[in-house]
């Protein structure tokens, strides 16, 4: 199998969703349902600092029933997450993310942000090859 790197094998063109720390947590709240997300990077002055996830925003705020009007996302964030460059192979972003038990990885060039790679990413590369190796070997049967 050919190597699949993150960009642009895995993440084409992605709207990439990024926040300031001050932002409010419902804020972040909405534009993750708005945009029908999982996670939204935290940067400042473009260089990432965070990530919010939907794990984050129900384990850290739902369930504590704290203000997300009056709450920054600063304060439920996972800070400096494990990051991973636009080259990096797809193996190596599902290889983290299985070890680590993350579903969002963020990619990053240098400390800027310029991407996020999800499971469900990878869960697409993945199944496409199995479907391609299944073709192929009904291919040769046949032949």
């Amino acid at each position: 199998m050919m190597k699949r790197k993150l960009v642009p094998d895995v993440v084409k063109s992605q709207e990439l969703i990024l926040v300031t720390e001050d932002t409010s947590v419902l804020t972040v709240s909405k534009l993750m349902a708005e945009k029908n997300i999982g996670a939204v990077l935290v940067v400042n002055h473009g260089d990432l600092v965070g990530i919010v996830t939907e794990r984050d925003l129900n384990n850290k705020v739902l369930s504590t029933q704290i203000d997300a009007l009056e709450t920054e996302v600063s304060a439920i964030m996972t800070r400096n997450p494990d990051t991973l460059p636009p080259d990096a192979d797809a193996i190596d972003a599902l290889t983290l993310m299985q070890s680590k038990h993350y579903r969002h990885l963020p990619i990053t060039q240098g400390k800027r942000a310029v991407g996020i790679v999800s499971i469900r990413d990878l869960f697409k590369l993945a199944y496409e090859h199995l479907v391609e190796e299944v073709e192929f070997r009904d291919g040769l049967m046949r032949t």
